[in-house]
């Protein structure tokens, strides 16, 4: 194994044990609003997976956003009885998502770091992008399950599923976009500008 390749899977280690303590330890991964905003609870695990995507590449992306669905689905298989628990102890949804976020950004930051410096805007706007795809896919692919398989109890509607969905899902959207924006624009700049360049060719 190559310098280069032993210095990436390193950082990808990195990553992966901060996403592993994001996923058990409380307010590592979450930030409670409920003080400034009734109900509001903020999932900043998203900008780990898209600081490895920018930082390390697509492929290292994608294992930590491997291992944040991982972690997803076993802790809420380990505690039944909440409609989180219900939508997460599916793997398609507890993975597929999260696999995306870190894919992606790193495929997209990829992409513009071969032609020029990533702006301090593009930080934030991927960031925000990993928070509202993790939401999105969350919602297609919870809505898809629960056609195929339906459920009942929890105050789980039969009908109008995807707006329930999008209500009860997207209402912390905004406010995980902004957060996880700002995350990976404070964090992913200073990261970028001081680590060497781990990224493949």
């Amino acid at each position: 194994m190559s310098t280069m390749k032993t210095k990436r899977f390193v950082a990808t280690t990195v990553f992966v044990a901060i996403v592993l303590l994001q996923s058990f330890v409380p307010f590592l991964g979450s930030l409670p609003l409920g003080a400034f905003v009734i109900g509001a609870s903020v999932t900043i695990v998203p900008m780990t997976a898209v600081l490895a995507g920018i930082l390390l590449g697509p492929r290292s992306g994608l294992v930590v956003g491997l291992f944040w669905g991982m972690t997803s689905w076993i802790r809420n298989l380990m505690h039944p009885g909440t409609i989180g628990s219900l939508i997460f102890s599916n793997p398609v949804t507890a993975l597929v998502p999260r696999l995306m976020v870190g894919l992606l950004a790193g495929y997209v930051a990829g992409l513009v770091l071969k032609k020029t410096r990533l702006p301090w805007w593009g930080f934030f706007l991927l960031g925000a992008f990993g928070a509202l795809l993790n939401t999105a896919l969350v919602i297609l692919s919870t809505t898809v399950a629960f056609k195929l398989f339906p459920v009942s109890g929890m105050g789980i509607p039969h009908a109008h599923l995807f707006a329930w969905l999008v209500g009860i899902l997207g209402f912390n959207s905004g406010f995980e976009m902004i957060a996880n924006g700002l995350l990976v624009l404070l964090i992913g700049r200073v990261l970028l500008a001081k680590l060497p360049n781990l990224r493949p060719e």
